[in-house]
């Protein structure tokens, strides 16, 4: 009965956290004096209200789904991650800076390329707070926290400088963006919208998740809560904890 009623609570609790947001938006938008109702109305309208809005709001959560996946990975070995936004920033920039360099390359090879930097680039920022944790117990929570202003910052640094359009550049327009990126580098499009393959390749991959055994091994899990243990057991925990933050990546 105690599991029936465990996996029941789990079940609803999404429900019950959405419930409870959409009820202090509303008391929020009640005291600003507008119709709660009229507002999540055309929220939903903008979002779901055609094939178009339906697309774009699929292709807008694409990288989120990807980045709570990643996300879900670290939590699963007992590791706080919060450092999502700077890490799937920074896997951003490099899988950019790919389709930029690389423009001879085939398209199939220069989307590998940018999944790897996308990847490496990710790791690298993730691994960064996993080795202040394991090596000097900095807490993982605002390093994390810290590192997604960092890579805001990057981002806005490298778009207004080194990574601008050339176009932008010679008319002194300065709109922070790069170069267009060819067509080769663009995964296929579902239908004749910007849905693309991307987002089918998430939620198949959010789905293996889920329906996987936890999606870890149980050794990884015990190692990475065995944080109280002998001191040998406990550097490797620590090991542990920055190889489930590198993974997460």
């Amino acid at each position: 009965m105690r599991t029936r009623l465990n996996t029941l609570f789990d079940a609803l609790l999404p429900v019950i956290a959405t419930l409870a947001a959409l009820g202090v938006g509303a008391v929020m938008l009640l005291f600003l004096k507008v119709n709660p109702i009229a507002a999540y109305a055309s929220l939903l309208q903008g979002a779901f209200g055609s094939a178009n809005a339906l697309a774009e709001t699929l292709v807008k959560a694409t990288p989120l789904l990807l980045v709570a996946l990643g996300i879900c990975i670290s939590f699963r070995g007992d590791v706080i991650n919060i450092g999502g936004e700077g890490q799937m920033i920074v896997g951003a920039i490099l899988a950019t800076w790919v389709g930029l360099t690389f423009t001879d390359a085939p398209g199939w090879l220069i989307i590998i390329l940018a999944l790897l930097g996308g990847f490496v680039g990710g790791a690298i920022w993730g691994g960064i707070p996993g080795l202040l944790k394991a090596y000097f117990n900095v807490n993982e929570i605002l390093s994390t926290v810290m590192m997604n202003a960092i890579a805001v910052q990057l981002m806005n640094f490298l778009l207004r400088g080194p990574m601008i359009d050339p176009v932008q550049a010679q008319n002194a327009s300065k709109i922070p963006q790069t170069a267009r990126l060819m067509d080769a580098f663009h995964l296929p499009r579902l239908i004749p919208t910007r849905l693309h393959l991307g987002a089918l390749i998430a939620v198949i991959l959010a789905i293996s998740w889920s329906s996987s055994c936890c999606g870890a091994p149980r050794w990884a899990i015990a190692s990475a809560r065995s944080d109280r243990a002998s001191t040998p057991r406990a550097t490797r925990a620590s090991r542990c904890r920055a190889t489930w933050r590198w993974r997460s990546c």
